[in-house]
């Protein structure tokens, strides 16, 4: 087995493990060959998974690497699907190309640019690294919560960090997603933004979920 059909199936292990528990949606796996039994035999001669009839279980160092892997693909997601404005589904695509190649040291720099995302765009929890657990801010203020902006000021949504999945799923339903372009119209009673032609009201708890990165008034952003 290769480094990256152990690390595709070792992923594929853990995203199953979510969808179990309803924390992602369906549609973000990295197309690999299904998992076999010799797979599964040389994992666990390996140490990195149990197997007990039909149930796979990560072990420690198994969830590790999957996570690491992991962490890697939906940072590059959240990269693709907000800065490059691509789609969920093509970002995804992307990030299961490069997940295996990209350096430590980048994904902690791709981290923090980001401002720590919680979440990738399919929903699925970003494990944090240790730029995450130290608190590093070199170039986290380029993102900030939506309440942050203005009336009359612009942001392109970077990611979103909602309280709970539902929430993350009406913000979807209404066009709220990563790279979307939003003007604050104004901030009381409620937060107002327009975008595409309309207005949409948030509550405060709501637009604080929602990181943007703030634009000029010649439309690039204030960091570019």
């Amino acid at each position: 087995m290769d480094r990256k059909h152990r690390e595709n199936t070792l992923e594929a292990i853990l995203m199953a493990e979510e969808r179990a528990h309803g924390e992602m949606d369906d549609g973000a796996d990295c197309a690999d060959p299904a998992i076999g039994d010799q797979d599964i035999r040389t994992l666990v001669q390996e140490g990195l998974i149990t197997s007990q009839g039909t149930k796979l279980a990560l072990t420690a160092e198994g969830r590790a690497m999957a996570e690491d892997v992991t962490r890697r693909h939906r940072l590059t997601e959240v990269l693709f699907a907000s800065l490059l404005g691509l789609d969920r589904e093509r970002a995804s695509e992307l990030a299961c190309i490069v997940e295996h190649d990209i350096r430590p040291e980048l994904v902690d720099g791709v981290c923090t640019l980001l401002g720590h995302p919680a979440t990738c765009p399919h929903g699925g929890p970003i494990p944090p690294g240790s730029c995450c657990k130290d608190g590093r801010t070199t170039v986290e203020s380029q993102v900030v919560p939506l309440t942050a902006l203005q009336p009359g000021e612009r942001g392109r949504i970077i990611y979103i960090k909602p309280r709970d999945h539902q929430r993350l799923h009406r913000l979807t339903s209404l066009g709220v997603t990563p790279g979307l372009i939003v003007e604050m119209h104004r901030r009381h009673p409620a937060f107002c933004i327009h975008f595409d032609g309309t207005d949409l009201a948030l509550d405060a708890d709501v637009a604080a979920d929602i990181h943007v990165s703030h634009m000029t008034a010649n439309g690039a952003d204030r960091d570019s």
